[in-house]
């Protein structure tokens, strides 16, 4: 399997920044990424408002086509700090970095609602989860769990999808993309997933020459909740040195 372990549903970040007063109005987020080349380019994006498309093609827009919930920032190649202003407090956001290496999304691996974690998620488990992902016959030929955060009754699971075999209005060489969350519930049962509760990162359609590769899906860039009081947690970032087919395309289409 091209994941490599388990995210245990824990917070990431911590040490939580203060705004001066009781609310904030639009936040500046601050934090540190270590790159192993520049950064061109930095977003925060909230998952759940934005639009999918236009995040997966790397489009901004301008006024009346601005993409919506996409807020472009800096990052300072000297002191590897980066700022994004504008941000609505109240709400989750994941970073969106370019670099030399690739590109890197963040993902939010807290589940879809509030839950205590029960027992510790095991083998078959695992064995269950990656089973319904990868064998159960779907449009998409190959389907993946990049990253798994879980207890014995609820589950996170990012799931990378590709279609590289023939589609209605497909050219050759074309291909589909899609990279979600997922979101499981253990009943007496089994393990089911949990209907209509999914969120789509990304979503791309078009020639495999084109698609931007590598790309890759990081836990350690997401699920930044910026506060209704303004506050976030402290963010200091190191990027990989090099992509990995573990965490999404390296390079090459699977």
């Amino acid at each position: 399997m091209r994941y490599r372990g388990f995210l245990l549903p824990v917070l990431l970040l911590c040490a939580p920044i203060f705004c001066r007063s009781h609310f904030c109005g639009a936040v500046t987020l601050r934090g540190t990424l270590q790159s192993p080349s520049a950064i061109t380019k930095i977003w925060a994006v909230n998952r759940v408002r934005t639009n999918p498309l236009a995040v997966s093609r790397g489009l901004l827009g301008h006024g009346k086509n601005r993409t919506p919930w996409v807020f472009p920032g800096t990052w300072n190649a000297q002191t590897k700090r980066f700022s994004i202003p504008h941000l609505v407090p109240g709400h989750y956001y994941d970073l969106v970095v370019w670099n030399k290496q690739g590109r890197w999304e963040g993902v939010n691996m807290r589940y879809y609602r509030l839950c205590t974690p029960q027992g510790k998620f095991t083998a078959a488990d695992s064995r269950q989860i990656v089973t319904f992902i990868t064998k159960i016959e779907r449009f998409t030929n190959y389907n993946e769990p990049l990253w798994i955060a879980a207890d014995h009754r609820h589950a996170t699971v990012v799931v990378e999808q590709i279609r590289t075999t023939g589609f209605y209005s497909g050219h050759q060489g074309s291909i589909i993309f899609r990279v979600a969350i997922w979101y499981f519930q253990r009943f007496f049962g089994g393990w089911e997933k949990v209907s209509n509760m999914g969120v789509v990162l990304t979503r791309w359609r078009g020639p495999a020459s084109e698609i931007p590769n590598p790309w890759q899906y990081l836990p350690a860039l997401g699920g930044i909740h910026v506060k209704k009081s303004g506050r976030y947690a402290a963010i200091h970032i190191t990027l990989p040195a090099k992509a990995s087919p573990h965490h999404g395309l390296d390079g090459a289409i699977p």
